[in-house]
């Protein structure tokens, strides 16, 4: 439960769509999941909170920190089908990666 409103209150101030990093966090994981009424991150399965951790860690320094002045005053903005950051204070740019799926298993009845 602390994970889920450290979260709620950690995209607040990264200023980031909550489907962006849900969508990040998914993949990052090979998992499933989705986002309850209170915004709130729902993942499928167990996983220690390090890992929740490190990946969140990863989403950072990806897309809201800036390369430049290292500061998290920062926007994502997609034009066309490329994301971009822009600095808030050093006023940089560059283009970040698209989300790449992960791994996800296959479950089901296996054929004979």
């Amino acid at each position: 439960m602390f994970m889920f409103m450290y979260m709620a209150c950690f995209l607040f101030r990264m200023h980031r769509q909550p489907d962006h990093v849900m969508a990040f966090l998914l993949s990052e994981l090979g998992t499933s999941g989705s986002l309850d009424g209170q915004q709130r991150l729902v993942v499928k399965g167990r996983f220690a909170p390090k890992s929740f951790e490190a990946n969140l860690r990863k989403y950072v320094n990806n897309y809201v920190i800036c390369h430049g002045c290292k500061s998290p005053d920062t926007n994502l903005t997609k034009e066309n089908r490329l994301f971009f950051m822009r600095c808030e204070q050093c006023g940089s740019e560059r283009s970040v990666e698209q989300i790449k799926a992960g791994y996800v298993a296959l479950v089901g009845k296996r054929k004979t």
